[in-house]
């Protein structure tokens, strides 16, 4: 069972931090003055971002946008 591997404490660590890093990440975001992108209603299994991702200058948005929110060292909180 997955409670009872011995690096439980690791597990539970790195959810803590995913948990803490989206907070730090959604707080950040709702503060600021820039547009977030739209959350389709429709699953990706069923086109819900082929609008966007339709043109070369939505694919390069897209990627740029997953490229700073993830880079981004204002939310590296395992330190």
């Amino acid at each position: 069972m997955f409670w009872s591997f011995p690096d439980r404490e690791w597990w539970l660590l790195r959810g803590e931090i995913a948990r803490r890093r989206h907070a730090a990440w959604l707080t950040r975001a709702l503060r600021s003055p820039k547009p977030l992108p739209r959350i389709p209603t429709r699953p990706v299994s069923a086109g819900g971002f082929d609008p966007v991702l339709a043109t070369a200058a939505g694919a390069r948005w897209a990627e740029a946008w997953w490229r700073a929110t993830l880079e981004n060292p204002d939310l590296d909180l395992e330190q």
